[in-house]
């Protein structure tokens, strides 16, 4: 049996606690190496790193709260399987939730945290339309986390995630190419901008518009591959 994390452990100090191993796992389900339904046998995510099955359990009850994990008792846990119906409503909670964090980080202006969105914005113009859609989803999930932090809410980051994580897994699996790419990068420099300049009207609008197009992108192109595979066809890239 194959690994289930593979190259996504960088060795077992790196991941020994309960909080290194969440984020291992969120990174290989972000990325899309692990497919929704897919089984996270304890025993063996435990071998793998290295580690006792306790901080295993803890980290999946961990990813269970942000939607990601699914655990059922007397059940082997797996990989969220989100409903076609609810994920167009969880998309529409990540618009509302992340203009009015855009709203509150241009009223706050948190320099520091703002320098991490700026980061992940360099991040994801050097990728451009090379990069992987699993490369674009992880450059892209820092920018949004950091406009979040830059909100000031605590509360409001832990519910941004939980959101962020569901709709995360599906953007990585659809790679942005040309204009599609540029066109995204301008939308997150014009939302940057108005944050920094203190524009809490434009700040909002402007990633309620982002989320939104991005939001239609999305659906448009899980509709397109449950289309693709009722007639068994492979889901196209693009």
């Amino acid at each position: 049996m194959s690994d289930l994390l593979g190259g996504f452990v960088n060795g077992p100090m790196a991941v020994r606690t309960s909080e290194g191993i969440a984020k291992v796992i969120r990174k290989a389900i972000l990325a899309g190496a692990l497919s929704p339904g897919e089984q996270l046998p304890e025993r063996k995510l435990a071998e793998e790193l290295s580690v006792s099955r306790t901080p295993v359990r803890e980290a999946l009850f961990t990813l269970q709260g942000e939607g990601l994990v699914d655990l059922v008792p007397g059940r082997v846990a797996s990989v969220r399987n989100v409903p076609a119906n609810e994920i167009e409503r969880i998309f529409e909670l990540r618009r509302v939730l992340e203009s009015h964090a855009a709203r509150s980080a241009a009223e706050i202006i948190d320099v520091q945290k703002l320098a991490l969105a700026e980061d992940a914005l360099a991040v994801l113009r050097r990728i451009g339309s090379n990069g992987t859609g699993a490369e674009q989803a992880s450059a892209d999930l820092a920018f949004h986390e950091a406009i979040a932090a830059a909100a000031g809410s605590p509360l409001l980051i832990t519910l941004m995630r939980q959101v962020l994580a569901v709709t995360v897994t599906y953007r990585a699996a659809h790679k942005y190419t040309g204009a599609r790419a540029r066109r995204s990068q301008a939308q997150h420099s014009a939302i940057l901008k108005a944050i920094r300049s203190g524009d809490p009207d434009t700040a909002e609008r402007l990633m309620s518009e982002h989320v939104a197009e991005s939001s239609e992108l999305a659906l448009k192109y899980l509709s397109t591959v449950e289309v693709e595979l009722d007639e068994g066809r492979e889901p196209d890239e693009d």
